[in-house]
């Protein structure tokens, strides 16, 4: 990638940096995209219980999908083969368990509304993320949906990023630390599609465990003063001037727009503070757990209170000697017990434990989500449960929603909605719902051309 502020200003540009400059807004975010943002759009009224409750949104992606049985929709009157190895404990909501190594997730429980009702029909990971960060049914083929383009729709961030993208100074809409890929092909649905590249996510790569991390790449360094960056904004002007395709391209013109707010974001010290995990209590990141994951969590909260409204945590498949996220075919209960609840679970209970100490989970909407759920027998040959669209658990906490409630239930075996069905439309209706936005509204495209944000509506959760 080219590094725009890098350490020295460079005075050329060679053939392979100006081929990744025009393909930039699909690698990552270009910086214009990053910058230019609209005007926070104005918050409807009267869409009912909780709408608007929620300034920013943080979701922890469990990519690969997490096993329903084994955590939050247990199943222990069933035969072996469905329940699986794990016993069940109690929560903080008397009638409900969990499976027993979400001892934080119980905890939570009385904070928490639990949605046992998901379901589609997409049996891909790639098809399946689509539906989940866009609410709409990817229409193309398995492969295709590894190859995301500018025809896809928006993932729900990039549409918050354009509608109501706040007031900042960090941008609107961040992955967190690295897009979902496999085997080259980038996901459909986990940028910004046809709304353009500026809408795109901001993604902080690297390894937030590393001891020194900070975003280097922006750059956001603590110690470095914002006089230092604007130099290096200049050198835009460099690059403008030595090649046909800069100086007359949209690129080009968009670069100059941006820099004002460039300079903005670069030198605010919330910002600035927010990504410099370097200077972060050990005991503090230690709570998080000294993992991707459990870091990559702890800078989405830090992310949050820079100004982000939507910031989605992925769980990468390079964590862990399995290396297979969540995507449990083989060692189903092993890889639960020793790398994956235990790492998922402590950096939930200290987010929502953090956001509840400062006085910000009323206003900070949490998801726990993956692509689908898994299925209701345990292939024996492996120890491994296989993809599962039919039903699955999402969970939501905070945005003044009221803990210990569950919507919807899955049937005796955990493999179909028993009631009050709900659908991927309807898990974004209701992210849309809790941030202020309203999920029918019409939004356009690149083109101008018109579209829905969701034809799904809001999961009926109690507000407290």
């Amino acid at each position: 990638m080219l590094n725009l502020f890098g350490p020295g200003l460079r005075t050329g540009i060679d053939r392979r940096e100006l081929l990744q400059i025009g393909s930039l807004a699909m690698g990552g975010v270009s910086l214009p995209g990053l910058m230019r943002q609209s005007v926070a759009a104005e918050t409807s009224k009267g869409h009912g219980p909780g709408f608007g409750r929620a300034k920013n949104c943080i979701i922890l992606y469990l990519s690969g999908a997490n096993p329903q049985h084994d955590m939050y929709d247990p199943k222990p009157d069933t035969p072996p083969e469905i329940r699986g190895e794990f016993g069940t404990i109690a929560t903080s909501t008397p009638t409900i368990r969990f499976g027993e190594h979400c001892q934080g997730a119980a905890k939570l429980m009385n904070r928490t509304a639990l949605v046992r009702s998901m379901h589609h029909d997409h049996n891909d990971h790639a098809r399946g993320s689509y539906q989940m960060f866009t609410g709409t049914r990817y229409a193309g083929s398995v492969p295709d949906a590894n190859n995301m383009s500018r025809q896809d729709m928006p993932h729900l961030g990039s549409c918050v990023a354009k509608l109501a993208p706040g007031k900042g100074p960090m941008f609107p809409f961040v992955i967190v630390p690295h897009r979902m890929d496999v085997a080259g092909g980038r996901r459909v649905g986990q940028f910004a599609g046809m709304l353009g590249g500026k809408y795109d996510p901001m993604l902080t790569a690297g390894n937030p465990n590393d001891d020194n991390f900070r975003l280097d790449h922006l750059p956001l360094r603590p110690l470095e003063k914002p006089e230092a960056i604007r130099r290096r904004l200049t050198l835009v002007d460099q690059l403008n001037g030595q090649t046909e395709y800069l100086r007359d391209g949209n690129l080009a013109q968009s670069i100059s727009q941006a820099q004002t707010k460039a300079v903005e974001v670069i030198s605010s010290q919330k910002v600035r503070d927010a990504v410099d995990l370097s200077s972060v209590d050990p005991v503090e990141r230690a709570r998080y757990g000294r993992n991707l994951f459990g870091q990559s969590v702890m800078l989405g909260r830090r992310l949050l209170e820079a100004g982000s409204r939507l910031v989605q945590c992925n769980w990468q498949r390079t964590q862990g000697k399995n290396g297979f996220a969540w995507d449990t075919h083989w060692n189903n209960f092993s890889a639960l017990k020793e790398e994956l609840i235990p790492a998922q679970d402590k950096a939930l209970y200290a987010l929502v434990t953090d956001l509840e100490k400062t006085g910000q989970l009323d206003e900070t909407l949490v998801v726990v989500a993956a692509e689908f759920g898994r299925s209701p027998k345990v292939t024996l040959k492996n120890g491994g449960r296989e993809h599962w669209p039919d039903v699955y658990t999402v969970s939501f906490i905070g945005a003044g929603i009221k803990g210990g409630q569950v919507y919807g239930s899955s049937d005796k075996m955990g493999a179909y909605p028993a009631d009050d069905p709900t659908t991927p439309a309807d898990f974004v209706a209701t992210i849309y719902h809790f941030l202020g936005i309203d999920p029918h509204q019409e939004a356009h495209d690149q083109q101008s051309r018109p579209f829905t944000l969701s034809k799904g509506k809001p999961i009926s959760l109690e507000v407290g």
